[in-house]
C-alpha cells in the first residue's frame, strides 16, 4: 500500500525542481508551476492547517469545489496528507473549500465552515467581499510550516468520496495508474487536463503522483490543441464529449 504524502516526497527527492503540476488559465494567459518541492511544501502547510486552524481529524471530510487550477491540485494533496476524504459533490461536510466567487451560494446551501481559496495565480489574498461564515485561508495556509507536523497517513485511509462510494488512498492510486494506462501516459511525461475531463478530480493529482509523471491543468483555453503542443503533452485526460 502506499500513501500521495509518500509519493510526493519520493519525488521531491528524485526530482526536487521538475514540475508536477502546471496551471494555465487562457483569459489572461498566466501560467503557474508547481515543482516536486513547491508542491510537497503547498501539501504539508495545507494540512497543518487542516489540522490546526480547523481543528480537522484524520477521516474528516472536506468538500472540495475548486476549479481546475493549481489550488485543486494543491488541497487534494493537502487534505490526503492529513488524512481527509476529498468529496466532490455532497454538502455533508466538515469544512467546505471553495473558490470566492462560489463562497456565497455554498454559504446558504451548508452549515459547515467555509474555507475561501484564492485563485489568483500567485494565490494572493482574496479581494472579493465573502459571506458571514466564510474566511479567506491564504495567511492561515501560508503561516503554516513547510514540514507537515502530524501523523503520516496510510495507504488504508478513506481518500476519496464519490458516486461510486469510498476509495482509499491506496485505492485512489491503483485508479490513477489505470487511468493513466489508459490516457497513453508513461513516466516522465505530461498529461493534459481541462473542465471536460472525466475523473478530472483524480486526473489533476493522483493519475501524475500514480505514474510518475506531470499535469498540465487548463482552464477557459479555447485551442487545447495549440496548448499541448506549447506545454509539450504526452497524453491527454479523455473528456465527455470523445470516451
Amino acid at each position: 500500500m502506499t500513501d500521495a504524502w509518500s509519493l510526493l516526497q519520493q519525488r521531491r527527492r528524485s526530482a526536487p525542481g521538475l514540475p508536477v503540476v502546471t496551471h494555465v488559465d487562457g483569459r489572461d494567459g498566466t501560467r503557474t508551476e508547481l515543482s516536486a518541492v513547491s508542491l510537497e511544501n503547498a501539501a504539508a502547510k495545507i494540512a497543518n492547517a487542516l489540522r490546526d486552524e480547523f481543528d480537522l481529524e484524520a477521516g474528516a471530510v472536506l468538500g472540495l469545489r475548486l476549479p481546475v487550477h493549481w489550488q485543486r491540485a494543491a488541497w487534494c494533496a493537502g487534505a490526503w496528507t492529513a488524512g481527509c476524504i476529498v468529496d466532490v459533490e455532497g454538502d455533508d461536510v466538515d469544512l467546505l473549500v471553495t473558490g470566492p466567487s462560489e463562497a456565497a451560494q455554498a454559504s446558504r446551501r451548508v452549515a459547515s465552515p467555509i474555507a475561501v481559496v484564492s485563485l489568483h495565480p500567485f494565490g494572493l489574498p482574496v479581494e472579493a467581499d465573502l459571506p458571514p461564515g466564510a474566511d479567506d485561508v491564504t495567511l492561515a495556509v501560508r503561516q503554516q510550516p513547510d514540514a507537515y507536523l502530524y501523523d503520516a497517513p496510510s495507504g488504508a485511509m478513506p481518500a476519496f468520496r464519490g458516486p461510486a462510494g469510498t476509495l482509499t488512498q491506496d485505492e485512489v492510486l491503483q485508479r490513477g495508474r489505470e487511468l493513466a494506462a489508459a490516457w497513453g501516459l508513461a513516466a516522465g511525461g505530461r498529461l493534459l487536463v481541462d473542465d471536460s475531463a472525466v475523473d478530472g478530480w483524480l486526473a489533476s493529482l493522483a493519475v501524475p503522483l500514480a505514474a510518475d509523471a506531470a499535469v498540465v491543468l487548463a482552464s477557459h483555453v479555447t485551442d487545447l490543441e495549440a496548448l499541448a503542443v506549447q506545454e509539450r503533452a504526452t497524453a491527454r485526460a479523455v473528456s465527455a464529449a470523445r470516451p
